[in-house]
């Protein structure tokens, strides 16, 4: 009788054991199903997040257009069709009939106003695309943009390229605008004194350094929303480039642009 009672103590031990192990197995693929539709979830989360985030950049670079074709329109509106207006109706005022001193202070106005025009076509030419940049490159439109900008007291810029070859065409003028973004931003906003703008070469990529010692400011979590940054963070995503924006309340401002470079040949 004893004898069957162990036998029945170990056979419900066992039993005990089994069901134990089942539902730890239970437990463990429940919660391994769970955590696979917690990963899944998650990382369709953060393809949805990348998703509106290359549409936001998609529209930033489509405002960029709208806004630099408004820019445009708006310069040859107000300054070059103004003048044209001006000169013709100075020009209608050429007569034979006139006193010839009157026909030839009316000319000299009428050659005054053409001459404006003429320098403000060269302004809103270079604004689009400057000579340095087409010519001879980024460095060389990125040096002269420097030394203007400090040649004008405004404040002091610092700038330091390596010539050693030029960038891709493509990469050339977004590069360029981001810099004129940058150094409006620290005139405009930021209350800077002085701005360091470096370059460097390396084996496959390129290197874009920009410093200012301006106030800074708070960036929002996985946003450069404001002060035109997303605008630039959609100029370099469209070439294929890495940028990191530091910045703090006080700090000042830095950016960081690396570039792909092809393997020469």
């Amino acid at each position: 009788m004893g004898e069957t009672k162990a036998i029945d103590f170990s056979l419900s031990l066992l039993l005990s054991g089994i069901v134990g192990m089942l539902l730890l197995a239970v437990a463990l693929v429940l919660f391994f199903v769970i955590y696979q539709r917690r990963l899944l979830a998650q990382q369709l989360e953060a393809r949805a997040e990348e998703q509106r985030h290359q549409l936001q950049l998609l529209s930033a670079a489509v405002e960029i257009q709208e806004t630099e074709r408004r820019r445009i329109a708006r310069d040859l509106h107000d300054d070059i069709g103004s003048l044209l207006s001006a000169a013709r109706l100075y020009l209608r005022q050429l007569s034979p009939e006139n006193d010839p001193s009157r026909n030839e202070a009316v000319k000299e106005e009428a050659l005054g106003i053409m001459d404006e025009m003429i320098r403000n076509t060269r302004r809103i030419t270079h604004d689009l695309l400057p000579a340095e940049l087409e010519k001879f490159g980024f460095f060389a439109a990125a040096e002269d943009l420097c030394q203007r900008v400090h040649n004008s007291g405004a404040i002091a810029v610092n700038f330091r390229g390596n010539l050693e070859r030029r960038l891709e065409k493509r990469q050339e003028i977004p590069l360029y605008r981001v810099l004129q973004e940058l150094i409006n931003n620290s005139l405009k906003h930021a209350e800077a004194t002085e701005i360091e703008v470096t370059t460097e070469w390396r084996t496959d990529h390129f290197l874009f350094h920009y410093r200012d010692n301006g106030k800074g400011f708070s960036i929002p979590t996985g946003s450069y929303a404001g002060l035109g940054l997303k605008n630039i963070e959609s100029r370099i995503t469209l070439i294929d480039g890495e940028l990191q924006f530091t910045t703090a309340p006080g700090d000042g401002l830095e950016v960081r642009i690396s570039l792909p470079l092809p393997v020469l040949t």
